[in-house]
């Protein structure tokens, strides 16, 4: 009759604490054993759970302090998130407009930064000269050899004396 050493139940946490916990530590889930890869999901179960919890919990929070408010708090905080969209997007706008009219790549258009249209517009000129910049260092380079333009043939009795090798 041998008796194995694995933990009860209720030795769960004592053996989670004893495992090296892969997130913690850096090292992959692979280095652990058998038990220690079950504490870390159990771990991470949870861990989500009380995410959600706390997710809950600040929701409700939230229903008790609206509650509380009189319709005109309610009102001007509407008021206040309305005005920061809209000075938002109003911004977005601009960037948008800056970066067509110093015709800008797409990718180029989030990369704008600047509060008035006059400091967009210098950025745009700045990541312009920085992109042809780049584009020229990038360019391939050719070695600039003499090269001489083929005479132009007049007539087609020409070509075809060239081409047999006659004149």
């Amino acid at each position: 009759m041998a008796e194995e050493n694995t933990p009860a139940e209720g030795d769960e946490a004592a053996t989670a604490s004893e495992t090296p916990d892969a997130s913690r530590s850096g090292q992959p889930e692979e280095g652990l054993g058998e038990a220690g890869k079950k504490a870390l999901q159990e771990e991470r179960r949870k861990a989500r759970a009380a995410e959600k919890q706390l997710g809950e919990l600040q929701k409700r929070l939230q229903e008790f302090e609206d509650r509380d408010k009189t319709e005109a708090q309610k009102l001007a905080e509407a008021k206040a998130a309305a005005e920061r969209e809209a000075a938002d997007a109003k911004q977005e706008l601009l960037r948008y407009r800056v970066a067509r009219d110093k015709k800008l790549p797409g990718w180029a258009v989030d990369r704008l930064r600047g509060s008035t249209e006059e400091e967009m517009a210098a950025d745009a000129d700045k990541l312009l000269a920085d992109i042809g910049a780049q584009q020229q260092a990038n360019a391939p380079s050719y070695d600039g050899g003499v090269r001489k333009a083929a005479p132009a043939l007049t007539d087609m009795n020409a070509l075809i004396r060239q081409k047999a090798g006659l004149g």
